[in-house]
């Protein structure tokens, strides 16, 4: 009996477990059909409130962006028109040092020979009339040997003429022989001349034959340029080039839509990239009349002077022009400029309520209060006044 009453016992404790949980899942079912059924008709709530929308501000990144604004605020921000000013034009322009042509000398050797001494160098500074190398040249040997001949020639007729003459002073020859040794003589003076300019033009001297050549420097100055050196062969060539650096040029690129704004006089201020602090001033000798066409630009020369010699051939400049005529420019209030992201704004309504934010390129202040715009701006145009409350007004609603 005992045994059968816990075969009943377990039997019946089985049953009620599955009872329960049978229970249990009727049970979850149930709560998630309420809770699928509050979902769906919100358990009687009405809907909440839509958000109120932000105004917008659009980018565009070519006319920058677009600003809404309520009236009530827009209302209390003037606008002003942008002006014109008569005033003095600037621009600045790339340049490079170079040697003034017109006090530049390039030294030749018209005997060939070859440089048996070459006593300075590149850079060095020489005085007028310094050695700067000497050449033995088989070619002044030759105009020498020639000289030498057309001497020997001359005085040989001379002495034949002086003969002739006595001879028909006393009768004993005719005057056409006398007339022919007086041609002869006269033809040998030439020969001789001749003979001698040749030497000199070699660079030797007639009463000092002699085959070497002494080149020495023209002028005072620094050799810029060095095409010898001992030992090589001179070939009709230039060898030195001397220039006097008291006086140099800036040589300037100009785009052709500031050739207008430049004349042959205007002043202009040159800074060297070698001497930042070194402040210099000059004025515009010449404006070329061949515009390169690859880069659209004309060449324009500026004058220094270069007293301490500080200025070099090939260093590189700026210069800074600043034209004698004016012409107009576009200002606006420097209120009206908002600086943002390394760029200058001004904001333009466009309609009630709506202002467009335009970046413009400003130049010097012209007048106290006002900035020159170079770009972006046009005059009559409208901007808003004070353009930090503005943008302040316009974060605020945001």
């Amino acid at each position: 009996m005992n045994q059968k009453n816990r075969l009943a016992t377990s039997l019946l404790a089985d049953q009620c477990f599955r009872v329960r949980r049978g229970w249990r899942r009727k049970f979850l079912m149930g709560l998630t059909l309420c809770y699928a059924l509050v979902s769906i008709t919100g358990c009687g709530h009405k809907d909440s409130p839509p958000v109120a929308k932000k105004p917008r501000i659009v980018e565009e990144p070519s006319n920058g962006a677009l600003i809404q604004m309520k009236s009530s605020t827009a209302q209390h921000f003037a606008l002003v028109r942008a002006g014109t000013i008569e005033m003095p034009h600037h621009f600045s322009a790339p340049g490079v040092v170079a040697a003034d042509v017109g006090r530049t000398v390039t030294v030749f050797s018209l005997a060939n020979g070859f440089a048996v001494q070459v006593p300075v160098e590149l850079g060095e500074k020489v005085r007028p009339g310094q050695l700067l190398t000497v050449v033995n040249s088989p070619d002044l040997t030759e105009a020498i040997s020639n000289y030498q001949t057309a001497q020997a020639e001359k005085t040989l007729d001379k002495k034949e003429l002086k003969r002739q003459e006595s001879l028909y002073a006393h009768g004993a020859t005719p005057q056409v022989a006398l007339e022919t040794a007086q041609y002869k003589e006269q033809h040998a003076q030439i020969e001789a001349q001749a003979a001698a300019r040749q030497v000199q033009l070699l660079g030797g001297n007639p009463n000092s034959p002699s085959p070497l050549v002494d080149v020495r420097a023209p002028i005072g100055g620094t050799i810029i340029k060095q095409q010898i050196s001992r030992g090589e062969a001179v070939e009709n060539s230039y060898l030195f080039r001397i220039a006097d650096l008291s006086r140099v040029w800036v040589l300037c690129s100009i785009y052709e839509n500031d050739l207008s704004r430049v004349r042959v006089g205007d002043l202009a201020r040159v800074k060297i990239a070698a001497y930042p602090d070194l402040k210099l001033q000059g004025r515009i000798s010449n404006i070329s009349r061949v515009l390169n066409s690859a880069t659209r630009t004309a060449q324009v020369r500026v004058v220094l002077s270069n007293p301490h010699g500080l200025l070099l051939p090939g260093m590189f400049a700026t210069a800074r022009f600043t034209s004698t005529r004016p012409s107009l420019h576009v200002v606006v209030p420097v209120t009206s400029l908002f600086h943002l992201q390394d760029q200058y704004w001004v904001f333009r309504p466009v309609k009630p309520g709506l202002y467009l934010r335009v970046p413009v390129s400003v130049g010097t202040v012209a007048l106290p209060g006002w900035q020159v715009v170079t770009g972006g701006l046009q005059a009559g145009q409208r901007v808003v006044a004070n353009s930090l409350e503005f943008a302040a007004a316009a974060s605020a609603q945001m």
